[in-house]
């Protein structure tokens, strides 16, 4: 389910038309917005009361939530799946952090503004922790979701094939992955001028 993309030259600062396509998008989406520059951040957007998709984004830091526009158009679009299941508010550790990938010396999407890491999604009368109730070694290729044991497995499992196979993101890694994401949904999104569905 993971693919593998090159990271190639990036600019610090969008081209005009770039920024105004997908700003534009955010726009549509009722997505309330501010331009930010960060370093390495090709289109940076900061969410300015942290909703994106009728979903509520929390960090565990007191920061404001920056990312690369095309990382929230995805999110945007994807929070159709997460009202469904009755997702209200999602909790994130790292967003835009400049960092490496883990054991080597070339720079995480974070860095770009355009990878997020979710732990936690609460809606009316749940809280479900990617820690606790993501269900392990379920569904394949032809059945993505399998067949969960709890209703939190589901949920997550649910959105997980759903955000993976919506053709929005660059890549969805989970607990399944790797013991480094054994806690959180690890998001990516391509850059705005690489997406087939601009």
């Amino acid at each position: 389910m993971a693919a593998v993309a090159a990271v190639t030259a990036w600019a610090s600062v969008a081209s005009p038309a770039r920024a105004s396509s997908c700003r534009d998008e955010l726009r549509a989406a009722g997505v309330d917005f501010r331009p930010a520059t960060r370093r390495f951040i090709d289109d940076g957007v900061e969410i300015t009361d942290g909703i994106i998709g009728g979903v509520e984004y929390r960090g565990y830091r007191d920061a404001p939530l920056v990312l690369d526009c095309s990382l929230v158009v995805s999110l945007a679009r994807a929070g159709r799946f997460l009202r469904f299941a009755g997702v209200e508010r999602v909790t994130y550790s790292s967003a835009y952090q400049v960092r490496n990938i883990r054991g080597t010396r070339r720079k995480s999407r974070h860095s770009f503004g355009l990878a997020i890491d979710l732990h936690t999604f609460v809606g009316d009368g749940f809280e479900y922790q990617v820690s606790a109730d993501y269900e392990q070694g379920l569904g394949d290729n032809l059945d993505c979701i399998g067949a969960p044991l709890t209703r939190g497995g589901a949920v997550l499992r649910t959105l997980a094939c759903q955000m993976a196979r919506s053709e929005l993101f660059r890549i969805i890694l989970t607990p399944d992955y790797d013991a480094g994401h054994w806690n959180h949904f690890h998001i990516e999104a391509l850059p705005w001028d690489e997406r087939p569905d601009r």
